[in-house]
């Protein structure tokens, strides 16, 4: 059997449940192998099973992994054993384990072993062992596909930790921890500890400038400062809210990500779409709608380009100083050297 670490995850908060048999994990993410283990430990405890770590430093360690699981009986103590290394096992193991496995489903064996891997390339996925773990137990898939995906698992963590994002804060998070599952791990947890108390029953609402504030670590200047004066067409200020955010060591892609949405709403309005829907506050409606009515479809082409531009600098693959492309792409906004088009 196989399936998706995130359906796992959902299935072992049933803590009546019993764990026991053969699984395997692959994972790249340290971070998983690590949630799923802490997902397990309570079902154990429940259980009285004992946590047992073993290391595979040969293919002769899987002989102490398999005396350990025979020599353990009904009427003892069951261990929940974590296996950990890339040795994979024999012939003879191979059908040992099967025996086990069977013990296991048979309701005769209450032991549980988890195999922790890195990822598996479909080669290796191909092999003896990998088979058997896919036949007789339950292969873990900790690879993540798509940004999709890690969204998911992180909006299951969020609750975990009494949270809820609004859809504008989990683009902001996304788009600031592209590909880094830790960093937007840490993020939630310091959401967690700065909104959050251990006896609330309701999740705390967290809209873009809770974590706008939290990103910038509290600072004289958020991106929110720099989306007001950009607006207003206020080129000094701008640059010097930039200035801050850079000595601060604000990541460019949160400011990217603020200025690029500005952008996106003021060609929705030209578009005639209404403010209200589109999420605009009341009071700064108006300052949209002068910036909208003052340029034209090209330039917004234009300012687009350079988004696309800055965010390859970001991601190192070009070779311009996304720092220097921000403050253009604003000066530009804030009327400072605009093209004609």
């Amino acid at each position: 059997m196989q399936k998706r670490f995130l359906a796992v995850a959902e299935s072992l908060k049933n803590p009546t449940m019993m764990l026991s048999g053969l699984w395997l994990l692959h994972s790249d993410e340290p971070l998983m192998i690590q949630w799923l283990i802490d997902a397990c430990r309570p079902i154990w405890q429940a259980n009285h099973q004992v946590m047992k770590r073993i290391d595979l430093t040969s293919p002769k360690s899987w002989h102490e992994v398999t005396q350990e699981l025979a020599s353990l009986s009904l009427f003892e103590e069951s261990t929940a054993i974590i296996l950990s290394g890339k040795h994979k096992p024999d012939d003879a193991i191979l059908s040992q384990l099967i025996d086990f496995a069977n013990d296991a489903k048979a309701g005769t064996s209450t032991h549980h072993l988890i195999w922790l891997l890195p990822k598996q390339d479909k080669k290796s996925q191909n092999t003896k062992a990998f088979k058997l773990f896919d036949q007789h137990g339950l292969i873990i898939h900790g690879t993540i596909q798509n940004e999709s995906e890690r969204r998911a698992l992180l909006m299951a963590k969020a609750q975990d930790f009494k949270l809820s994002l609004t859809p504008d804060a989990w683009q902001m998070l996304m788009s600031h921890t592209q590909h880094d599952l830790l960093t937007a791990y840490q993020t939630l947890w310091r959401l967690s500890y700065a909104h959050t108390l251990p006896s609330q029953s309701q999740l705390a609402v967290i809209d873009v400038p809770d974590l706008s504030t939290l990103l910038s670590e509290g600072g004289v200047f958020s991106v929110f400062d720099l989306s007001d004066a950009l607006i207003q067409r206020q080129p000094n200020q701008c640059l010097k809210i930039i200035n801050y955010l850079y000595q601060t060591n604000t990541a460019p892609s949160i400011i990217l990500w603020a200025i690029s949405k500005d952008i996106h709403l003021i060609a929705a309005l030209r578009n005639g779409q209404d403010p209200q829907k589109l999420g605009i506050w009341r009071n700064k409606v108006l300052n949209y709608q002068n910036l909208a009515n003052n340029i034209s479809d090209g330039i917004i082409s234009h300012w687009l380009t350079q988004v696309y531009e800055i965010d390859k600098a970001i991601k190192g693959l070009s070779q311009d100083n996304a720092w220097r492309l921000i403050r253009r792409l604003v000066l530009s906004i804030c009327g400072v050297g605009v093209m004609t088009v």
